[in-house]
């Protein structure tokens, strides 16, 4: 993604930026080495997990019991999309509602719990894996209100003109891998009042999220928070309703 940032203020960062990289030892990888990194690292962790029979939600392997064993792993239930974005669906679950066609006409219901990781080869040191055991929180609607949301953050936004003189585009907050993997779900056609039965897993490599580009989610562009970050979306699409754009 590319976004139009005005001249002035894409120097200034850079400056802050690179002045903060050479401060803390902050190198960026080619972008094919990151690239790799993050497709290895996620299929690591589609290997490693699998959904929680109850509710839908992800839960690592326990090596040292046997009890989950014959629980399917993500990976084995995963589809890689050719951009690099893996979606996984709970078999556990039935969704027969509408799909969206993007996020500019769809507005979506969702109950979501959200992380992210960057994935990076230091961890195999000791002999882990490419992404870190615990990963980051991100947004969720789970251990926040614990109710449904409408259209969060990371897949639409409202842009003001305000916004617009600011050259804040809708880019600075949408993970468009994220959008994409969402395109193959169906709505559950559920209110979000009963309790949530997760549906699926949506993978997005840092290149298809924020990569090296600036976000705006805390409110301020930032470079750094969630450069080269991938993210995990574990999810129930309650509704898709056609957007009133008026």
């Amino acid at each position: 993604m590319m976004k139009k940032l005005g001249i002035g203020l894409m120097a200034l960062v850079f400056l802050s930026v690179s002045c903060s990289s050479d401060d803390d030892g902050y190198r960026d990888l080619p972008q094919e080495d990151q690239n790799s990194l993050d497709d290895q690292a996620i299929v690591q962790y589609l290997e490693d997990h699998y959904f929680n029979p109850e509710r839908g939600t992800i839960k690592r392997f326990d090596d040292e019991t046997d009890e989950d064993d014959d629980f399917p792993s993500l990976k084995s239930l995963g589809v890689k999309l050719p951009s690099g974005v893996w979606v996984v669906k709970n078999p556990n679950v039935t969704a027969e509602g509408p799909s969206i066609t993007d996020n500019i006409n769809d507005s979506i219901l969702i109950s979501y719990n959200s992380m992210r990781f960057k994935a990076s080869d230091e961890f195999t040191s000791d002999g882990g894996r490419l992404y870190e055991t615990y990963l980051n929180p991100f947004y969720n609607t789970i251990y926040s209100t614990g109710t449904p949301a409408w259209d969060p953050i990371f897949y639409y936004r409202h842009i003001t003109e305000e916004m617009t003189d600011m050259n804040i585009d809708l880019e600075s907050f949408v993970i468009e891998g994220f959008v994409e993997g969402l395109k193959e779900f169906s709505a559950t056609e559920t209110s979000g009042v009963d309790l949530y039965n997760f549906q699926g897993v949506i993978l997005v490599p840092s290149r298809l999220a924020y990569g090296r580009d600036f976000g705006n989610l805390g409110g301020n562009l930032d470079a750094n928070t969630y450069r080269h970050n991938s993210f995990v979306f574990n999810f129930e699409l309650h509704k898709v309703v056609p957007r009133n754009n008026d």
